[in-house]
């Protein structure tokens, strides 16, 4: 009898304690159900806190957003106009502007860049688009340590 009623209690907490870690994940809704422009008020708003191109547009399905605004994480990627060097620069020039400190970047075929602000990472990934431009994966997640 004590041993079933331990085990319940501790299914019981599991299930708290692994619905309580989990976030839910925004839905962005879209005309088109694909992608949305990157100056879209809604595009602004979600991923408040790293610079998008006017001329890039958000892929909606292929993106995942836990929380909104400057404490997003999650994962934008972007179907840019952009080359590879131009979005290179666009990212290296602009993220320090919204408050990232550059930790490291590598500019190569596939280049990336990595930013750090308060306690989350922002890793960004930058490869040749399929026809033309780029493909931009801005991935944000919380930092697992600061250094003492």
């Amino acid at each position: 009898m004590f041993n079933q009623s331990i085990k319940a209690l501790s299914l019981v907490l599991g299930l708290l304690f692994v619905s309580a870690c989990s976030m839910p994940a925004t839905t962005i809704p879209t005309t088109d159900g694909n992608t949305l422009a990157g100056d879209s008020p809604v595009v602004a708003n979600s991923y408040a806190d790293i610079p998008i191109s006017a001329n890039d547009q958000l892929a909606v399905d292929q993106s995942l957003l836990l929380n909104t605004g400057e404490q997003w994480i999650g994962r934008a990627v972007l179907k840019s106009k952009l080359d590879t060097v131009q979005a290179f620069e666009y990212y290296l020039d602009n993220m320090t502007n919204h408050g990232w400190i550059n930790i490291t970047s590598v500019q190569s075929q596939i280049s990336v860049l990595t930013y750090e602000k308060g306690r989350r990472v922002a890793t960004i990934q930058i490869e040749k688009g399929t026809l033309r431009g780029s493909k931009i994966s801005v991935t944000v997640s919380p930092r697992d340590a600061i250094p003492q």
